[in-house]
């Protein structure tokens, strides 16, 4: 009998997926030693600090060997212990000083600096369009590219439909949204449906949680904790990233960590404080990671504060007044008010923003059905959308986010395809 030659074709589809796993951990690998490589010279830094600190020392003991050796030619026995002890007790002192010097910088460092980045360098999430920079520390809540916003014109996707209804995935009257950047995925506050639902990078649904909330709206995440606002339960709650409810803070009233229809809210990356737009009471009031008050901004300055960012080095206040953008620096001193109008049409009823790298503003427009783009002067730079149903039009925009691959992502209260990807 002939024999028959079988032969098996290897699917080309594991081959792609073999070569997509192979290139993202080359990519994950060059991002750590990148920042493997920043750290360690930060290190360096401080150890070449440190040795010019000894030089300095080891100078001072010179001196008093040399002092020594004069005071003995000199001097008597008497004289020369007396010397001896005054001028060791200079140099104790200034030993003591410069190393207590050091010690506090290399300790400043850690606390501020190289804690935060070792606990991020394994967990930065990658993909073919993230662009590294050298002198980024990553904190979560910055992003990491600077999207081409004229590009930014239809939609890359669209997903989740509106409904009335309270089927898993489908939103009534969504509003806040945040995006966990070590996962990618997407929270959104369903204020109708008195729930947060949990989207992946995709736009998929992955699982609700509605503990304690009473017409959610604003929502923001840091370090692993979902903060979110109960806009007619005055109050402010903390949940894990799964859902559980750790603790809910506030009740109606105008006070310290209290509030009146609470709106828009952020963590600050430096303090971990949590910034909230406490609406009706005309301030942001700005409490600590357990949830309790550290002190006001605001207070004589905004109409109808209804959205805030916080980075590092400023806070930027959305307000219902003209200008609407306040700024501010790291103390809370107002340095800037930004964007009355955008081109040829003036801004009517700006409700949510975000902002890059280069801390150009991204700004959805409620009742223009748009989003603006602003550069951090307050001049517009790009502009998308119009009012309508169709792919890439808005019906009342609300939230707005940008996620770490450069892609704006968009939900409308009314629209059909309410999530929508740019």
């Amino acid at each position: 009998m002939a024999s028959t030659d079988v032969k098996l074709n290897f699917p080309t589809q594991i081959k792609e997926s073999r070569k997509k796993i192979q290139d993202c951990f080359k990519r994950s690998h060059e991002a750590l030693q990148l920042r493997e490589s920043i750290l360690l010279s930060r290190i360096d830094q401080i150890e070449k600090d440190y040795n010019s600190k000894t030089q300095e020392m080891n100078s001072l003991v010179e001196a008093l060997n040399k002092e020594m050796t004069q005071a003995t030619e000199t001097l008597s026995a008497n004289k020369l212990s007396e010397t001896h002890k005054q001028i060791c007790s200079i140099i104790e002192s200034k030993i003591t000083e410069l190393t207590a010097e050091t010690d506090s910088s290399i300790a400043f460092e850690w606390n501020n600096q190289f804690e935060t980045d070792i606990e991020q360098l394994g967990s930065i999430r990658l993909n073919s369009q993230t662009n590294i920079s050298p002198t980024s520390t990553f904190p979560p809540q910055v992003k990491p590219v600077v999207p081409d916003y004229k590009a930014k014109q239809l939609p890359t996707a669209y997903y989740c439909k509106r409904s009335d209804k309270i089927a898993p995935g489908e939103l009534n009257y969504p509003t806040g949204i945040a995006i966990h950047y070590q996962t990618g995925n997407i929270y959104i506050a369903d204020m109708n449906n008195n729930r947060v639902q949990v989207y992946t990078s995709n736009g998929d649904y992955l699982f609700m949680f509605s503990g304690k909330m009473n017409k959610p709206i604003g929502i923001c995440i840091s370090q692993n904790k979902v903060f979110v606002t109960q806009w007619q339960g005055h109050c402010i709650n903390m949940y894990e990233l799964k859902g559980k409810l750790i603790k809910s803070v506030g009740s109606y009233r105008k006070g310290e960590a209290q509030s009146s229809f609470p709106n828009a809210l952020d963590v600050s990356d430096r303090n971990s404080n949590v910034y909230v737009c406490d609406c009706s009471n005309n301030q942001v009031q700005i409490l600590t990671q357990e949830l309790k008050f550290h002190s006001m901004l605001g207070i004589d300055l905004f109409k109808y504060p209804r959205d805030v960012k916080v980075t590092r080095d400023r806070v930027l206040v959305l307000d219902d007044s003209d200008p609407c953008m306040f700024v501010f620096n790291s103390d809370h001193v107002l340095t800037n008010r930004l964007i009355t109008r955008g081109v040829g049409k003036q801004t009517n009823f700006p409700y949510c923003f975000d902002i890059d790298r280069d801390y150009n503003i991204i700004m959805s427009d409620y009742y223009n059905h748009c989003v603006y783009i602003f550069n951090q002067e307050g001049e517009q730079i790009h502009k998308f959308g119009k009012e309508g149903q169709g792919i890439g039009e808005f019906y009342y925009p609300w939230g707005i986010a940008l996620d770490n691959t450069g892609h704006i992502i968009v939900v409308c209260q009314k629209n059909t395809n309410c999530l929508q990807f740019f």
